[in-house]
């Protein structure tokens, strides 16, 4: 995936894009980031997840409808082994933008291809739907020591 380009998908009516985080995005983020839904992983302080590297990326999910950020999304490329990759935080603003972002996920999904065979997602326990979210996704769950993950073969 070439972090530095925007993706876009459409269905339903609904569109988005997931690209880099640029500065008006981070700001409007920090509006909404502590009070988030989150669907994979768990929050961290804002700053720590905007510094993308090789291996780790940060991507911000914008609603093609109103041109805001809807969430965002960071994967960790070779995690927990090479071949894999890792959403270690897919948050949302508010709940009802779960159908962006299941379109954000199928775009990262696609730009994966190359890069990653599998994916996974840590499932917050305390969120009762985020299961499935994942579920619909064509996402199957694993019990982990003490926590649920949701993995997905991409050549599946």
């Amino acid at each position: 995936m070439k972090p530095e380009q925007p993706v876009a998908a459409d269905a339903a009516g609904l569109t988005a894009v997931l690209s880099p985080p640029l500065e008006r995005d981070i700001e409007a983020i920090a509006r909404w980031y502590t009070k988030a839904v989150v669907l994979a992983g768990s929050l961290a302080p804002l700053s720590e997840l905007l510094d993308s590297t090789g291996r780790r990326r940060t991507l911000v999910l914008t609603d093609g409808t109103n041109q805001e950020p809807a969430g965002l999304i960071l994967v960790a490329l070779d995690d927990p082994q090479p071949g894999w990759a890792t959403v270690d935080l897919l948050a949302t603003a508010r709940q009802e933008e779960r159908d962006v972002a299941a379109l954000g996920v199928f775009l990262l999904e696609a730009h994966l291809q190359g890069e990653a065979i599998h994916v996974r997602a840590a499932v917050p326990a305390d969120v009762g739907l985020a299961p499935y979210f994942w579920l619909t996704l064509g996402y199957r769950p694993v019990v982990f020591g003490q926590g649920l993950w949701m993995m997905r073969d991409l050549d599946a």
